[in-house]
């Protein structure tokens, strides 16, 4: 099953140093933060902010080579998570003026991107949510609460956390 989700935030990655995007479940309160590149993450800051460029960006370029070929991007659909926590992702279009579906695998961050900039819904699949709650055996709550535990609060040099 496809869930609706929305952007809710987003957040470092503290042992890569990577930006996430939390992408929270329309109307419920599953998330997942899915890895972003620093130039998808600029993309999308770029557009929230309503900054204008020159010349178009990268993803900029597939969106108005969707359009010219007289297709839309329908949704994405961030599929499936592996063990080790990469991510599958597609960006589903119609094309043949609606007539047809075309699936398009890609990286969840260029997806992601492309959907911002161009209004499509994002979905996961609920697979997704399962696979991430079951992979530790805690529930979401329980595994935040278990990374700020895990948090060093020398990395904040002279703050203290009370």
């Amino acid at each position: 099953m496809l869930v609706p989700v929305e952007i809710s935030s987003f957040a470092v990655d503290s042992s890569k140093g990577s930006p996430l995007i939390i992408l929270r479940e329309a109307g419920g309160g599953r998330s997942v933060a899915v890895p972003l590149d620093h130039v998808d993450a600029n993309a999308i800051a770029m557009h929230t902010l309503q900054v204008r460029v020159d010349k178009p960006l990268t993803i900029d370029l597939a969106k108005i080579l969707i359009e010219q070929l007289g297709a839309v991007l329908y949704r994405v659909v961030i599929s499936d998570v592996s063990e080790d926590g990469v991510f599958s992702a597609g960006l589903i279009i119609k094309a043949d003026g609606g007539a047809s579906l075309k699936v398009i695998d890609c990286r969840p961050c260029d997806a992601i991107t492309l959907a911002v900039r161009s209004g499509a819904p994002i979905f996961v699949r609920s697979e997704v949510f399962l696979k991430i709650s079951s992979g530790s055996g805690l529930s979401e709550s329980e595994q935040f609460r278990a990374y700020i535990r895990s948090i060093d609060t020398a990395d904040f040099g002279r703050y203290v956390l009370e």
